[in-house]
């Protein structure tokens, strides 16, 4: 289980399973060989850099299913089925709805260490990646950089956890940060910064989340720019009354 899920470099994959196929004296079992050679649909070290969001492989499917059965039943007929599956749309677009005037109500508390680039987070992200983007920063407190090289046109810098010796991660970046790469690789798998990577800005002066880093779907005008490139105009009234959150309804009225 270590192997397969262990965010590890595939160096240490490797020794590992080796280790461990050695330890339980299995090197000669064929279902062993045949595992190891469809090491990269299921080892998480060859899974690494791939954009999943978050997500397992199944995850997308099983999230959309709980949301459409609750308005969609296997008796309905056609005309039902339309029916029913519009109340579902409306349901979607009114969470959608809600989440845009999360983000545009205010600003959240501020609660990390790292005010600076918390704020800039605020400004970038919407509240649901703010929230996420909040325990990076709680966890980039404990980053150390422990040493540093400069290479002529970029920086290679080695991060460690407080307390924790013999556990490292390479940052890769350029003086003006707009290229900034980690072996943890979890910016390509989630679309976000690590907690090494802001260690790095810390350790560099850097006050805002560098645009390179920005993940556009993920910021507060995605839906906008999404928008205005395909030419659609849609309008958050057209939600029917029965299904805006009363909170925004509330906001609505007021204005």
């Amino acid at each position: 289980m270590d192997c397969m899920l262990g965010n590890y470099e595939v160096r240490t994959f490797q020794r590992k399973w080796f280790e461990m196929v050695e330890k339980f004296g299995i090197a000669n079992k064929r279902w062993v060989h045949d595992i190891y050679e469809r090491r990269h649909s299921w080892a998480t070290a060859y899974i690494r850099g791939k954009f999943f969001t978050e997500f397992q492989t199944t995850s997308r499917c099983e999230g959309l299913h709980a949301v459409i059965s609750r308005y969609v039943k296997s008796r309905y007929s056609y005309t039902e089925f339309l029916r029913h599956f519009h109340r579902c749309l409306m349901f979607v677009r009114a969470k959608e709805v809600e989440a845009d005037f999360e983000c545009a109500k205010g600003d959240p508390v501020m609660t990390t260490n790292l005010k600076q680039l918390e704020r800039s987070v605020v400004e970038n992200y919407t509240r649901v990646i703010f929230y996420l983007f909040v325990s990076i920063l709680d966890r980039a407190c404990a980053m150390r950089v422990v040493d540093s090289e400069d290479n002529g046109s970029y920086f290679i810098h080695t991060v460690s956890r407080y307390g924790t010796p013999g556990k490292d991660w390479r940052v890769v970046a350029t003086s003006d940060m707009r290229e900034v790469r980690c072996t943890c690789m979890r910016m390509e798998c989630f679309g976000v910064p690590c907690e090494h990577i802001i260690a790095v800005l810390v350790l560099s002066n850097v006050h805002e989340i560098p645009r390179s880093l920005i993940l556009p779907r993920w910021t507060k005008d995605a839906k906008l720019v999404a928008v205005q490139s395909m030419g659609v105009i849609w309008d958050a009234t057209l939600v029917p009354d029965g299904l805006v959150p009363e909170s925004v309804q509330d906001c609505m009225s007021q204005h």
